[in-house]
């Protein structure tokens, strides 16, 4: 095995996440190219580590020495897809369902692709030709659900009563439980609708309830990893790049204000980038010990925050060819905002904040593919959002005028107002027609894909409310948390 691959392998293998980088970094700069298996191993340990581009990367060498081998050309299609090079992935897609016309895995993914670019009816079509070749395809299930509006008398909600109902309580139901909420919810069979969302959580859950006692650990840690002396002063590094992050819990409305922003020429939208997470893998999740013990091997203050900023910039260039006004909303960046202030003094940070009701419920109803396995069940929710709170208003208070707060629920009363503080803060011109950036067929990852091709509109504004009567059990959730109005949470 080559030694820097070796390396790699052990400190994974350790736990030593922050000693797995540099060298899997230089195991793939020194080729090894007509050898699989390091390629194999490159990808394996770039998975573990959330690392897309060298996983990409990996998959790429792997193609290279066997072209017309089916099972590499679909891992580079689900490597692309992960990257956000969905057009691509949808490409490799379309050439392998021409080959294997009755595969419903391809058809599938053709469809989860199309819907990604915006392209609804062709995704429904895909999705619909996936069922045909496999009628129990749970994931197809789903996803035809999400993007279509269900009718009285729907031929397809009489077969979805019935998968749902033959499915058992396993997770792998899941999806169809999900799915006839969906359909019910369309039809405003409210009771109904909800009843599925409870038992499709229960069959993601299995039995078991999340557990945050660690959670709530991991947040006192990150704060006391970074205390007001180490960030009120000047920042670590002099770097120039301005990358723009966006942060909030799920269902905020991070999406939609990734989408205002990339309205302008100056911007990429990057979505829900891993970079940042990356470049902070030495002392990640951040703890005052691991923090610490990264700064001393780094030799200092400034040589460690340089070192963050090298990478986290380094990684951006690489992926979009700069980092000035990269948009990146990664779902765990509220967790390293006081390393990024260290790193990278210029870069923009903007906390969506939204109702609480409408996040928490938001939350439940849907079936997320990775991770957020506190979504599932009111408790946790509730204590996720409590710590997500308490995290990012530390931030704001020991960074005084590098975090802008934006409500949902402002932006959407008026949005002239808000989006004009927004762009102003970002540094930006805010383009004339930024309220047209729901016409813009950019790529979506995210669950908030069909709500962001829409103009503005206040229909997510107290979506809760309709379920109000099942819903006394998370608003309690939530005042124990103190993050209701009046509870104790500003």
């Amino acid at each position: 095995m080559n030694p820097d691959l070796a390396a790699a392998s052990a400190a994974l293998a350790e736990e030593r996440l922050g000693d797995v980088l540099a060298p899997l970094e230089r195991a793939v700069a020194s080729g090894a190219a007509s050898d699989p298996l390091h390629w194999q191993r490159v990808l394996e340990i770039a998975s573990r580590i959330d690392d897309d581009d060298l996983a990409l990367e990996a998959a790429k060498r792997l193609l290279e020495l066997a072209p017309r081998d089916a099972r590499r050309r679909a891992l580079l299609m689900e490597r692309l897809a992960e990257s956000g090079a969905v057009r691509e992935a949808l490409a490799i897609a379309r050439k392998l369902e021409a080959e294997n016309p009755t595969d419903p895995a391809l058809a599938v993914a053709s469809g989860i692709y199309l819907a990604r670019l915006g392209r609804e009816e062709e995704a429904l079509r895909s999705l619909r030709l996936a069922i045909r070749r496999a009628p129990r395809s749970p994931i197809a299930w789903e996803r035809l659900a999400a993007l279509r509006t269900f009718q009285p008398q729907d031929p397809e909600l009489a077969e979805l009563e019935k998968l749902a109902a033959a499915a058992g309580e396993r997770p792998e139901g899941a999806p169809f439980a999900y799915a006839l909420a969906k359909a019910y919810d369309d039809l405003g069979e409210v009771d109904r609708a909800y009843a599925w969302f409870v038992r499709g959580a229960a069959r993601v859950l299995g039995g078991r309830v999340p557990r945050m006692a660690e959670l709530f650990a991991e947040a006192a840690a990150v704060s006391a990893a970074f205390p007001p002396e180490r960030l009120l002063g000047s920042a670590a590094t002099e770097r120039i790049e301005r990358p723009i992050l966006v942060i909030g819990c799920a269902r905020s409305g991070t999406t939609l204000m990734e989408r205002i922003l990339a309205s302008s020429p100056a911007t990429i939208s990057g979505g829900e980038l891993k970079l940042l997470n990356l470049a902070c893998l030495a002392f990640s999740p951040p703890s005052p010990a691991r923090v610490a013990s990264f700064v001393q091997a780094c030799g200092g203050e400034r040589a460690a925050w340089e070192r963050v900023a090298d990478a986290y910039v380094g990684r951006l260039v690489r992926r979009f060819g700069r980092a000035d006004g990269v948009i990146d909303k990664g779902l765990v960046n509220y967790l390293y905002v006081g390393a990024l202030a260290q790193a990278l003094p210029n870069a923009r940070i903007i906390h969506m904040q939204r109702d609480p009701m409408d996040v928490a419920w938001s939350c439940f109803r849907r079936l997320f593919h990775s991770g957020l396995a506190w979504s599932y069940h009111f408790e946790s929710i509730a204590a996720f959002m409590r710590v997500y709170t308490e995290v990012t208003a530390y931030w704001k208070r020991v960074l005084p005028g590098r975090i802008l707060s934006v409500d949902f629920e402002a932006l959407l009363r008026e949005p002239d107002a808000q989006t004009a503080r927004v762009f102003e803060f970002v540094g930006l011109e805010r383009p004339a027609d930024w309220a047209s950036f729901h016409e813009k067929r950019s790529v979506v990852l995210t669950s908030s894909q069909l709500q962001v091709r829409r103009p503005l509109n206040p229909e997510g504004v107290g979506a809760w409310r309709r379920y109000a009567a099942h819903l006394g059990p998370l608003r309690d959730a939530l005042a124990r948390q103190g993050l209701l109005e009046g509870s104790g949470v500003a």
